[in-house]
């Protein structure tokens, strides 16, 4: 996964797991913490907001604070 202008991004598994769950669920709308965690197979939200950071921190997913639904990726990885 790559931008015109950044290296290629590396994700671990779990984090391309996440990745593709998003991408195939964001409709209208991004899924909820709860909704990547149920497919994950994660019993705690906290497990997929790590997740999240750090694939914020890569630049790949783009979160809106206080919405419940707005985790979106980022145009180079939709």
């Amino acid at each position: 996964m790559t931008t015109s202008d950044q290296k290629p991004v590396q994700l671990t598994p779990r984090q391309a797991e996440a990745v593709a769950f998003i991408r195939a669920n964001s409709h209208l709308y991004g899924p909820t913490i709860r909704e990547i965690a149920a497919a994950m197979g994660i019993a705690s939200v906290n497990g997929v907001q790590g997740h999240l950071a750090a694939l914020e921190k890569k630049g790949v997913v783009r979160r809106t604070p206080g919405v419940a639904r707005g985790i979106e990726l980022t145009e180079a990885y939709r």
